[in-house]
């Protein structure tokens, strides 16, 4: 039998903490390359195309391929310690990205930005479901994923005042380890805490599994084989999971340069307000998101976490659409700040609605192969789409709102589609649990 015994409350929250740190770190790391991407694309000359590839291809190929994998060894073998491995990777990558040298040197680098975080959120999630019951894990699923509006803000306002700082500094001394412009230093700095937190990792226990220890965990070819034989009641959680995941790339890798191009206004105060906002707003929507979803699956609600999900896509869709339109960069900044409860609601809800309706042995891969999914798609499209457009449809950088605005604009019937789509196969699968 499955007795279902979870860790001292006090237990599971720190490690949600230290969970939400690492998370933090990834999407800093992660979205820098964005807001970098003006000084980067001029030192090596490269395209709007190349820039694309880098800000999404590169990072989502291993990112997104390793994820399944990673799952597989997650359902196996100790979460804790694949974590902590995956954090020195990318953490590691981050610094090295600062000391690359052309194209493919940058490419390697973020290949191994997206190796190793692919390892942090299916084994996240997964540990999350075994220390935390299912009217509690939606919290505990919005506090974890709360690190992303923590991370581009504090990332945004500590990025915007190194960018600043890092451009007056008289850099001759590290000219010699490589570095010898203001991004490489970014690079560098933002890489090397990652290492810190990979280590505190190891201090935590390795929470107990939720299944009877005589259970074999499914295989990776099982665990597909249960996704496409119940797909009806996955299939709109990973549709709505792609879309979100397409508008979140390609905004945080063009929306920096959005703002430059089309409106004058510089990076570093981009930065600074972007955080300020996305402090405010992302935390209290997040953990407002995970509220609802607990409070509705306590009322009886069993497809509350796609409710959740769906009202989310909806408001980031029509968002996305209105935004590149606005006459001046403060409406423009303002209608977008909207988004941030979009993308926290989807956020917090799309694992949440997973974890309800995978089997306890097969988790932390079903939440690999949704992220290997969504970020594949999105990582893929997102970024080289609107890169795309800018170099060979409107053959002109500073048409980047075009660009933009065309991408929203053909999400929209898929995003209609889903949110119209009923929700009986996936209430059905909540209760066959």
């Amino acid at each position: 039998m499955n007795t279902r015994t979870y860790p001292h409350p006090a237990r599971a929250w720190a490690m949600v903490g230290l969970l939400m740190i690492a998370y933090v770190l990834s999407y800093m790391d992660r979205s820098v390359f964005g807001n970098l991407l003006e000084p980067i694309k001029a030192e090596f000359e490269l395209s709007d195309t190349q820039m694309g590839l880098l800000g999404g291809l590169a990072f989502g190929i291993f990112y997104g391929l390793l994820g399944v994998p990673l799952g597989w060894l997650g359902d196996r073998y100790s979460r804790r310690n694949i974590v902590a491995a995956g954090v020195a990777v990318w953490s590691l990558a981050t610094a090295l990205t600062g000391l690359a040298r052309g194209f493919f040197s940058l490419f390697g680098t973020r290949l191994m930005t997206g190796a190793g975080e692919a390892t942090l959120s299916p084994c996240a999630m997964s540990m999350i479901s075994d220390m935390f019951p299912k009217h509690r894990r939606g919290l505990a699923v919005a506090i974890y994923s709360m690190a992303i509006s923590i991370g581009l803000g504090v990332g945004s306002i500590f990025l915007g005042w190194l960018i600043k700082t890092a451009e007056y500094m008289d850099l001759s001394p590290l000219r010699g380890f490589g570095i010898d412009t203001a991004w490489r230093l970014v690079f560098v700095v933002l890489g090397l805490p990652g290492l810190i937190v990979a280590a505190l990792f190891l201090l935590m226990r390795e929470p107990r599994r939720q299944h009877d220890s005589g259970e074999n965990p499914g295989s990776i070819v099982q665990t597909a084989a249960y996704l496409l034989r119940h797909r009806q009641a996955f299939f709109g959680i990973f549709g709505l999971g792609v879309i979100m995941s397409i508008c979140t790339y390609y905004s945080y890798t063009w929306n920096p340069v959005f703002y430059v191009r089309t409106y004058g206004w510089n990076v570093p105060e981009y930065l600074r307000l972007t955080g300020y906002f996305v402090l405010i707003l992302g935390p209290l929507s997040m953990i407002a998101s995970g509220f609802l979803i607990d409070i509705l699956t306590r009322k009886g609600y069993d497809d509350a976490p796609i409710k959740v999900m769906k009202l989310g896509l909806l408001i980031i869709v029509s968002v996305f659409v209105i935004y590149p339109l606005m006459p001046n960069y403060w409406t423009a900044f303002l209608v977008f700040q909207i988004s941030t409860f979009g993308f926290t609601m989807a956020t917090a809800a799309g694992p949440t609605a997973l974890l309800a309706i995978s089997p306890a042995r097969m988790k932390a891969q079903i939440m690999a192969w949704y992220y290997m999914i969504i970020s594949l798609i999105g990582l893929t499209l997102g970024p080289l789409i609107v890169g795309a457009l800018n170099d060979h449809v409107f053959h002109d950088a500073n048409m980047i709102a075009k660009s933009l605005f065309v991408v929203a604009l053909v999400l929209v019937l898929p995003t209609l589609y889903l949110l119209i789509r009923p929700t009986e196969a996936y209430r059905q699968q909540v209760l066959a649990q």
